[in-house]
């Protein structure tokens, strides 16, 4: 449990320092010029996620997801209409070797962005390497059949 807290703090800190030195992951202007694969409804909200073409071709093979794949959830509020924020994961080759192996996602890294595009600073990113650990087996993507289908 001890060793859990402190890598959990570690994660906090690391993530911190990248927010405050301009995280690794900047808003991907493009990607609307992507595919968009998937959209739910989740409680308050309607997701709808992109990814580039290259992406889509990795899950169908099955493969690993290529250094570059970012893949963008955009979140409205289904009341309103009204942008909540971005969230985006993206695949560099090298990144995320500074975490323990019990909470790295692979060369993964996240970043949330407000409505106007700016770093959501107040987002806790440990909960997107925790939560995406247990997808270890496809790559750290939960929508991976969803890409299959596309």
């Amino acid at each position: 449990m001890k060793k859990l807290i402190l890598t959990l703090m570690l994660v906090a800190c690391t993530a911190s320092a990248s927010l405050a030195d301009g995280s690794l992951v900047s808003f991907p202007d493009d990607f609307k010029e992507g595919v968009l694969y998937f959209t739910r409804d989740r409680g308050a909200l309607t997701e709808y996620l992109y990814t580039t073409r290259k992406a889509i071709e990795a899950a169908k093979a099955d493969a690993p997801f290529p250094s570059g794949t970012v893949i963008t959830l955009v979140e409205y509020y289904r009341d309103s209409g009204e942008l909540k924020r971005y969230v985006v994961m993206e695949k560099r080759a090298g990144w995320g070797s500074e975490y323990p192996e019990d909470i790295r996602n692979g060369e993964w890294e996240y970043q949330a962005f407000n409505p106007d595009k700016t770093v959501q600073k107040d987002e806790s990113l440990e909960r997107c390497f925790s939560c995406h650990k247990s997808m270890a087996d496809n790559d750290y993507v939960f929508t991976v059949d969803e890409m299959k289908d596309e």
